[in-house]
């Protein structure tokens, strides 16, 4: 890594080493990938080019386990909306910073053991130290990880739909609980993928396999809840709000999408 990468990455964090010093010190980091470009414009709207096929492939794509078993690649529904937007972050350079109730994550950091050491350095690695403690909730964090969008007439592909209204999310006072990913628009029609989660993600399972060692929320553990990805659409009712048919399973609701918050990646956030 070069010089001016390194101040790049790492100087709004680190004390700068006086000038009356000739010997500096070296600053050990851990580089999931290297920030080689800033968000702007034109970034942003290629990504939202790009959300559906990146999510088609990861839908289709298939790997050999270490048992030599044919697997598809499954995702709770907040693990998938951040692996799309690694996918393309990573293979544009782009700088990501992501914050959970735990830390702020970033793609190139000072490399701390207890920390980095159980990832490998690259997008897979990062995505899945963020996806162990990020929760549908962060989404939410707007300023920091997203922004508002006014509404469903501005959505645009990558945007983010958070249910919050729900039964569910009213007994947490509006705490999302569901991820959607928007992968196209039109005026009367906006389609989503989603990952989902098993049963394993709710209690008591989940203190049972906190008691075991094992994480529901993380991807690299057999215990992992992710599901295979789903495709839905919502359609614009002609009475009033959006009603929502997911073509995997058949069901569906009517005026769905007014129980979501909806929200876009903070992704000037990123560049800071």
């Amino acid at each position: 890594m070069t010089q001016p990468e390194v101040l790049s990455a790492t100087a709004a964090r680190i004390p700068l080493t006086p000038k009356a010093d000739q010997n500096g010190i070296n600053v050990k980091l851990r580089v999931f990938w290297k920030t080689t470009k800033q968000w702007t414009p034109a970034a942003i709207a290629d990504f939202q080019r790009q959300v559906p096929t990146i999510a088609q492939r990861l839908r289709a794509e298939q790997y050999w386990n270490k048992d030599g078993q044919i697997k598809r690649s499954r995702f709770t529904c907040e693990d998938f909306a951040l692996r799309v937007l690694c996918e393309y972050a990573s293979a544009q350079g782009l700088p990501l910073k992501l914050t959970s109730g735990v830390r702020t994550y970033r793609n190139m950091e000072i490399f701390n053991a207890e920390q980095h050491a159980h990832y490998g350095a690259n997008a897979y690695g990062f995505a899945h130290m963020v996806m162990r403690t990020y929760g549908a909730p962060d989404m939410q964090r707007l300023g920091v990880n997203t922004e508002a969008v006014a509404g469903p007439e501005a959505l645009l592909p990558g945007d983010i739909l958070a249910l919050a209204h729900d039964a569910k999310g009213a007994a947490t006072g509006g705490r999302a609980h569901h991820i959607q990913v928007v992968a196209a628009v039109a005026s009367s029609r906006i389609d989503i993928f989603q990952g989902n989660s098993d049963s394993t993600i709710h209690r008591p399972i989940t203190w049972i396999n906190r008691l075991l060692g094992r994480n529901s929320a993380d991807p690299d553990q057999t215990a992992y809840a992710g599901m295979p990805l789903e495709t839905g659409v919502y359609t614009k009712s002609r009475k009033a709000g959006w009603d929502y048919v997911n073509n995997s399973t058949g069901n569906g609701s009517k005026d769905f999408l007014k129980l979501f918050d909806l929200v876009r990646w903070n992704f000037m956030e990123f560049n800071r």
